[in-house]
């Protein structure tokens, strides 16, 4: 006997019409206890599958973060067509990927320019911070767009040229932080370095939090190419795990931007950082150095040859801490022309803790 049957085999025995209000009763309850449980399981069910969904997006976010400062670069000893790159990679849960990056080559011969920034009282030379032309404008800067995807630790980003790069991922700052190491390509690029997070594009550290950080506990690592009078053959210049050669910094009054300087007098070295623009709104830094000879020999108080011209951007985790820069060399030769690209240091690096 079906469920329905044992409900109203009881109630046959009353008058019609009592029968059929009961009757319709008994159904309208049969319907609830039988199809609402399946109802109310269909929609948990449905809400889990919607959740557990929303997690997988989640997930496919490397190590969960959204936002990363890369630096990568083609860098070969045999070439004078090397090339860097400093961008900012947003990834999103659909599996596609946006970037904005400021680009620089040999093949393209870029002068230096100022940033707005003056170093007054430090101890530098009271001078206007330089930057790698293009770098103090935004609407220099070009885009990319692609997909990506996640397999253990191994990052890879697909242009939509077809192009495509892979890093492996590796969660540092008791997950604060995500790291990118460069593994290689289908093109030109050779080596990079990346840092990623949460954090927004205009989350920034200020030049006081920065220089009361211990920069003797950052590492500097790079990859540069060069060359030098001693070696005027083009190689690629490279070192790992030690601190910058600068690991005491000094803000400049207004707090805009940070010098030092290095073995003192005129045999030293003048180091600079500020942003690269002003408004100050952005993760952008700039590194500036020369040395304190070289603008005594051409009989200037700022030096105005090849100095060295560094565009950084600030690693900032999930928490808002600063954890130093990644960065790209981009100083090209624009005052000894008889040596043509020979004189460029063109590099990318990270200095970071």
């Amino acid at each position: 006997m079906s469920v329905l049957a044992r409900i109203l085999a009881p109630l046959s025995a009353l008058p019609a019409k009592a029968f059929r209000v009961l009757a319709t009763l008994g159904v309208t309850i049969l319907a609830t206890t039988v199809l609402g449980t399946s109802a109310v399981a269909g929609h948990g069910a449905a809400s889990d599958a919607s959740d557990t969904s929303a997690s997988a997006q989640a997930a496919a976010l490397p190590l969960g973060k959204q936002r990363f400062v890369v630096a990568i670069g083609g860098l070969r000893a045999s070439s004078t067509q090397n090339w860097v790159r400093l961008g900012q990679y947003d990834f999103h849960t659909d599996g596609t990927v946006t970037e904005r990056h400021w680009h620089w080559t040999q093949r393209v011969r870029v002068d230096r320019v100022y940033t707005g920034f003056v170093a007054r009282n430090c101890p530098t030379r009271e001078c206007n911070i330089q930057t790698a032309g293009g770098y103090q404008s935004t609407g220099a800067s070009q885009t990319l767009q692609g997909t990506y995807t996640v397999s253990g630790n191994t990052l890879r980003v697909t242009w939509d040229s077809g192009l495509w790069e892979e890093w492996e991922l590796a969660s540092a700052a008791d997950g604060e932080l995500a790291t990118l190491e460069y593994l290689g390509s289908n093109y030109t690029s050779t080596h990079g370095y990346g840092y990623g997070s949460n954090a927004a594009w205009d989350a920034r550290a200020s030049m006081s939090s920065i220089a009361s950080a211990d920069h003797t506990q950052f590492e500097h690592s790079y990859r540069l190419w060069k060359t030098t009078s001693s070696n005027p053959s083009p190689f690629i210049d490279s070192g790992d795990g030690s601190p910058f050669w600068v690991t005491n910094w000094s803000v400049c009054s207004g707090g805009s931007c940070l010098g030092a300087r290095t073995s003192g007098g005129t045999a030293g070295t003048d180091y600079y950082v500020s942003p690269a623009r002003s408004p100050i709104g952005h993760r952008r830094d700039t590194m500036w150095s020369w040395r304190i000879a070289n603008a005594d020999g051409r009989g200037e108080y700022c030096y105005t040859g090849n100095s060295h011209v560094k565009p950084m951007m600030q690693i900032i985790d999930d928490g808002g801490d600063f954890h130093g820069w990644v960065g790209v060399e981009a100083s090209l030769n624009e005052t000894v022309p008889d040596q043509g690209a020979y004189a460029d240091d063109i590099g990318v690096f990270s200095i970071y803790g």
